[in-house]
């Protein structure tokens, strides 16, 4: 069997594991992995928080303050969530690593997936999720929904 050629988070492809119970089927990244190999990922379900669950994100830093342990990752009821995170996204990078996947497609916004954009201490801002920066770190291309078209054809958008 041919090996997948992309990650993609989960809940881009319709699947119902989002915090608010919910997916982003996102139609430019469905019509673009048409014919395609992909491996389909939730770092969040995988570390056993099912869904819905409430909101996390990050807080007194990004993901590389994370894995200094200087920043945590919590929930909007401010319980640190940062352990069993990383143990979910040691799941995903396991699959990830045994698919030979050297392409992302990953959900923005999201503590685990973002790609360039986060949530740190309330606010919207500049970063990646835990996930991308350890595939990153793997040599994996990271690109969020963002950059496909979500009506007319599958190609991406170009910057």
């Amino acid at each position: 069997m041919k090996q997948p050629k992309y990650i993609v988070s989960a809940c881009l492809i319709g699947k119902r594991c989002r915090y608010d119970g919910r997916h982003k089927a996102h139609p430019g990244v469905i019509r673009f992995l048409r014919g395609r190999k992909y491996l389909a990922l939730c770092p969040e379900m995988l570390a056993g928080w099912g869904s819905p669950r409430p909101p996390v994100e990050f807080h007194g830093g990004g993901a590389a303050e994370v894995l200094e342990g200087r920043a945590s990752v919590r929930d909007d009821r401010k319980r640190n969530r940062t352990r069993s995170l990383l143990r979910g996204i040691t799941r995903a990078l396991e699959q990830a690593d045994a698919s030979g996947a050297k392409q992302a497609i990953l959900k923005e916004k999201s503590p685990s997936c973002g790609v360039n954009h986060v949530y740190r201490d309330g606010k919207l801002t500049r970063g990646q999720g835990l996930f991308t920066y350890w595939l990153r770190q793997r040599g994996v291309k990271a690109q969020s929904e963002e950059s496909f078209r979500d009506k007319g054809n599958h190609e991406r958008r170009r910057s």
